[in-house]
């Protein structure tokens, strides 16, 4: 079990206080996500 002190502020806290890094992180996830799916997609289309 881990203590804290009043002052200090929890390690995820302080991820979630930064939305902004959390928006870039999420839109660049999804992108990469979109992405890998439609090249997936592109070599599952049989040739000829």
């Amino acid at each position: 079990m881990t203590t804290h002190t009043p002052d200090e502020v929890p390690f995820m806290q302080r991820l979630y206080n930064r939305v902004w890094l959390l928006a870039t992180v999420a839109l660049a996830f999804f992108l990469f996500v979109y992405v890998v799916w439609g090249v997936v997609d592109i070599f599952s289309v049989p040739l000829g």
